[in-house]
């Protein structure tokens, strides 16, 4: 029978609610920033309406954002001005 002490015990557990925690902050500011700047865009990336966007960031986090910024900021996204 192993003997863990206290401090691995504590910082087991409080690192996988430190890990989730920032996910979770993470995933709301991505879908946060996604929704407020579709908002402000004249354009729809895929003709998708920004809570959409904001739904998709906050399932995909980081890479949901790329994403969105690839097909709406990039120079690879088409001009339609």
């Amino acid at each position: 029978m192993e003997n863990h002490s206290i401090f691995q015990a504590f910082f087991g557990t409080a690192g996988i609610f430190v890990y989730w925690a920032l996910y979770v902050a993470t995933a709301f500011a991505c879908a946060y920033y996604v929704y407020q700047d579709s908002i402000k865009q004249n354009r729809l990336p895929l003709k998708i309406h920004p809570y959409w966007w904001a739904a998709i960031a906050l399932i995909g986090g980081v890479f949901a954002v790329l994403a969105y910024w690839v097909m709406q900021h990039s120079t690879l996204a088409k001009n339609s001005d």
